[in-house]
């Protein structure tokens, strides 16, 4: 490199990091791309992006099954998962799609990004399941640029909302689910770039593509050049829109001549107005207020408060000449009808499927500090962000030597759900009776120093673990986490220890699970014996 070039490159850092809203931007993009790669695994890369359950794997289609990925234990998985199968095969030819895929055709409509996963892995299969599971995050990255229009690094306000749109709990959802959510508001975001600086052909045929990518995209057809003023320009309008629309169209079509029509089309995602935000908000603020609440339950509800605060925001300031006002007032119509299968869960669903709005709203505040009350309380979906971006990490972690430690594979076996973590604490819960296989590969015996901690899932019970006849350790314990700690000689070959308790496993509250006591931040230590070699 040149010293002209050197100097070039170094006067460009030193823009970038001599104002501090240009350097919130690239810690927030520092900040993503560290949490992205907490998810990568050597064996199986960014495959756990996908979440895909174990409950799938008879179904899986071969390709998926002969190339590695991270598999959720006791899980059905996601959405993603289904996707990833549609990527492998884009043409819909493999007759193993119809077991392995629920409702066919309604998740075939949803193929352009399937393409593109396909596409960007050259048709290899072990590349297409990378390139499917990293696809949102290179739209995640692209996105950033195209909200520079609307966001430029120039002010602290226009930071916040860059940051509110792209930590979203949809877009991060979207990210960590690998779903067609934000590539879909990419192309939307993209599009309305276009039809701004009057390249209306080309933000007509983005819209197309995102039509492909996500159906309720096509939503975002009402940032359209349209003078609600002049009826007699309504016809060209609805041709243009028509034009659009025609892609989804044709393929749907193609898609209904293959496998006939969709057993649920996606009508059961809407209901009577407003019947399904009530439905949802009543829910989260009572649990939100229960005697146990938690960081989830209280995100959950700051989720329905926030797509309220948006939705009336077009409600009350409308501006029907304004292309994103018609966008956001479009999908805040379509949100008062979701139904409760967009609503449910923790916090659910309905942040990706509204995520146009979000970036309408984001758009169209008003700045000035008077304005950031309403810009703050809109934006509260980002509360639930955090919950997502949780890497899959065992409830265990191995300690001590490193030559000690190689040799020693922990291996759950039957009696346990599947792992589970939150910040920096990891956990099992237990079916009843638990095992728990030591493997030590070396020649000589490794002495274990095991540390956790144990609660019940609820009362109290009392929890042993056994070697054989030989108890290692047992305590009672109740909801709150007791210390469990002992010692252990492990010889060479397979050990199992065994986790059980006096009480039979139970449900409790809305989890669907029988739980009986967790297991938590499992430590083992592992040093060579005194005396071995």
């Amino acid at each position: 490199m040149s010293a002209a070039e050197r100097k070039l490159r170094g006067g460009l850092l030193l823009g970038l990091l001599s104002s501090p809203v240009r350097v919130a931007y690239l810690v927030g993009v520092g900040i993503f791309l560290w949490c992205v790669a907490q998810f990568y695994r050597p064996d199986t890369g960014f495959s756990s992006l996908i979440s895909i359950g174990d409950l799938l794997s008879d179904s899986k289609v071969s390709a998926l099954r002969t190339v590695p990925h991270y598999i959720y234990e006791s899980s059905p998985g996601y959405d993603g998962a289904y996707y990833v199968q549609l990527a492998l095969n884009p043409t819909l030819d493999n007759p193993e799609l119809e077991k392995a895929i629920d409702n066919l055709p309604y998740r075939a409509k949803r193929i352009l990004f399937c393409w593109s996963a396909w596409v960007l892995g050259a048709g290899q299969p072990a590349w297409i399941v990378q390139a499917h599971a990293l696809l949102n995050v290179i739209c995640w990255l692209a996105l950033g640029w195209v909200l520079l229009r609307w966001f430029p690094p120039d002010r602290w306000e226009n930071a916040l909302r860059w940051l509110a749109v792209m930590f979203s709990h949809g877009v991060i959802m979207s990210v960590r689910h690998s779903l067609v959510d934000a590539p879909s508001l990419l192309l939307v975001a993209l599009a309305m770039r276009w039809l701004e600086t009057g390249r209306s052909r080309a933000g007509a045929v983005t819209l197309a593509f995102a039509g492909l990518g996500k159906e309720t995209s096509l939503l975002a057809t009402a940032g359209l050049d349209f003078d609600w003023r002049a009826p007699r320009t309504w016809g060209r309008v609805a041709l243009n829109v028509g034009l659009v629309a025609l892609p989804l169209v044709l393929w749907m079509g193609y898609v209904r001549w293959k496998f006939g029509p969709a057993q649920d089309p996606g009508m059961g995602n809407f209901t009577r107005p407003l019947a399904g935000w009530i439905e949802k908000f009543g829910v989260a603020w009572r649990e939100a207020f229960s005697a146990t609440p938690s960081g989830l339950l209280w995100a959950t509800l700051a989720v329905v408060l926030a797509l309220a605060v948006q939705a009336l925001f077009f409600a009350l300031r409308p501006k029907p000449a304004e292309r994103w006002w018609r966008v956001g007032v479009a999908f805040a119509g379509m949100m008062l009808f979701l139904s409760t299968p967009v609503w449910e869960g923790y916090p659910g669903a309905s942040t990706r499927v509204l995520l146009p709005m979000t970036l309408a709203f984001n758009v169209l505040v008003p700045r000035g500090w008077r304005w950031l009350p309403v810009l703050l309380a809109g934006n509260l979906t980002v509360a639930a962000t955090v919950f997502e971006f949780s890497p899959p990490h065992e409830f265990y972690e191995l300690r001590g030597e490193a030559t000690a430690r190689g040799a020693v594979r922990v291996l759950p076996a039957s009696g346990w759900h599947g792992p589970e973590r939150h910040l920096q604490q990891h956990w099992r819960w237990s079916t009843g009776r638990a095992e728990l296989r030591l493997t030590n590969s070396s020649d000589a015996p490794l002495q274990l120093a095991v540390r956790a901690t144990a609660s019940s899932a609820g009362g109290m019970r009392s929890v042993r673990v056994s070697l054989g006849e030989r108890l290692l350790w047992g305590d009672t314990v109740g909801e709150g986490a007791a210390p469990l700690r002992f010692g252990l000689t492990l010889p060479p070959g397979v050990t199992t220890l065994v986790f059980s308790t006096d009480k039979p496993a139970e449900k409790v509250g809305t989890d669907p699970r029988a739980l009986a006591f967790q297991i938590a931040n499992l430590e083992i230590v592992v040093q060579r014996k005194t005396g071995s070699q």
